[in-house]
């Protein structure tokens, strides 16, 4: 559940000059709008302004403007298409406020999430200030209520946040997996949104902003759970149609940051970190068919474009030291690749205390039972039952010769027809 750390004294004058919009769509319809909206009427720095975002088709626009007396709301209309498509279009809307939240159906603000995203947001002694701030959160199910800790999401969301908890730079974490997760976990300066704009297919395009900002050295993580989340199943093996999705995604990421990546050492050395991890993605990215991609695309150029490539490439600053891996090697280092091995003995190990858990659960059933009072004397019934059954039996076959068990011969009396066959 979204929790709150900042007094009623704190909240007051905090980044007073700035404005900020929360843009809501209202589509695709989803459970859990209502409390969504309520988690924006209990900010500890209100927004200056609720979108409600229609794409022509609700007809609850109105009645869910009511439930913020206190604000500023607008109902804003856009051409039905995908979500980021609208969430694109509604940019140009807003250009006289500083900064832009989302807010999905069923995700919630914890009451200071605004305050703290402005808050990292601030300029500090960086050349370039920040644009962009994503932070932790909790999953929940469709009630809003936390999922239990074994559940495969809340699993999933814990490896996601892993490796930024353990230190892992941003190029690597944002390589190794998706954990942004939601659209709702966005707040950027409108400006830069409206400059790179979100991709308009698939699913992805929340994690996929969070890298083009990260890739410039501009992203700001918070390690504290300011949403709340419901997150979708997840995929043990993602299909080819998801893995295809991603793949766009990719490209689509590397043309955004094709001029970037021309003038930018930090741009490419942090591109070329997000790409040494992303070969150990847990989202499904599949690093060896990218590649594929860009050999094609390579394969297109014309030969003094490639060669010029290079040419530009060992011109760069990187191009001029050995990485740390290489030394490492030289030195007798084991070349294998030491995350992903450690990633599966993780995991085997994690399977086994689950297997070992079992076994304990099963061993307490069995002793318990053995020591009920209840679960003896069925024992005892049963097996007395048994012996009793097995008498009858020994009886009847001792009777089979026609005699009772007392020894008498009964008569079949004279209405008692004859056997079949009998002279």
């Amino acid at each position: 559940m979204v929790e709150s750390k900042i007094s009623h004294d704190e909240e007051v004058d905090l980044l007073p000059t700035v404005s900020v919009a929360v843009v809501v769509p209202l589509f695709p319809v989803l459970p859990g709008l209502a409390e969504s909206l309520a988690s924006l009427a209990v900010q500890t720095r209100p927004p200056d302004l609720v979108v409600l975002l229609d794409n022509g088709q609700s007809t609850e626009a109105e009645s869910l403007a009511q439930l913020l007396p206190a604000q500023q709301v607008e109902i804003v209309q856009v051409e039905p298409g995908p979500l980021p498509a609208a969430l694109n279009a509604v940019l140009d809307y807003l250009q006289n406020y500083d900064f832009v939240g989302f807010l999905l159906a069923g995700d919630k603000y914890a009451p200071e999430r605004i305050a703290r995203c402005l808050e990292a947001l601030q300029p500090g002694e960086e050349a370039r200030p920040p644009v962009m701030a994503v932070t932790d959160f909790h999953p929940v199910d469709g009630r809003g209520q936390p999922l239990p800790d074994d559940d495969p999401r809340v699993v999933h969301h814990e490896r996601l946040w892993a490796p930024g908890r353990g230190g892992a730079g941003q190029s690597e974490w944002l390589g190794a997996g998706h954990f942004t997760a939601t659209a709702s976990n966005i707040f950027a300066r409108r400006d830069h949104l409206a400059a790179a704009p979100l991709q308009e297919t698939g699913s992805h395009f929340a994690h996929a902003a969070a890298t083009m900002a990260g890739m410039q050295g501009l992203l700001i993580v918070l390690h504290e759970r300011l949403l709340d989340h419901y997150p979708p199943p997840v995929e043990s093996h993602p299909n080819p149609r998801a893995m295809a999705e991603i793949l766009r995604s990719e490209s689509a990421l590397l043309l955004a940051l094709r001029d970037r990546l021309a003038i930018s050492p930090e741009t490419r050395r942090n591109f070329a970190a997000y790409h040494r991890t992303a070969w150990n993605s847990l989202s499904g990215v599949r690093e060896d068919l990218f590649q594929q991609l860009v050999l094609r695309l390579a394969s297109t150029a014309e030969s003094e474009e490639a060669l010029g490539a290079v040419t530009e490439i060992f011109r760069s600053v990187e191009a001029q030291h050995a990485p740390a891996h290489w030394e490492a090697l030289q030195n007798g280092a084991d070349p294998l690749d030491l995350a992903g091995y450690a990633d599966a003995l993780r995991r085997t190990r994690e399977q086994l205390a689950a297997v070992r858990a079992e076994n304990a659960r099963l061993q307490e059933i069995t002793g318990a039972a053995q020591a009920s009072g209840w679960v003896q004397l069925g024992a005892w019934m049963g097996a007395r039952s048994a012996r009793r059954i097995m008498e009858v039996e020994r009886d009847e076959e001792e009777s089979s010769d026609g005699q009772p068990p007392d020894g008498e011969v009964q008569s079949r009396g004279e209405g008692h027809p004859k056997p079949i066959g009998q002279q």
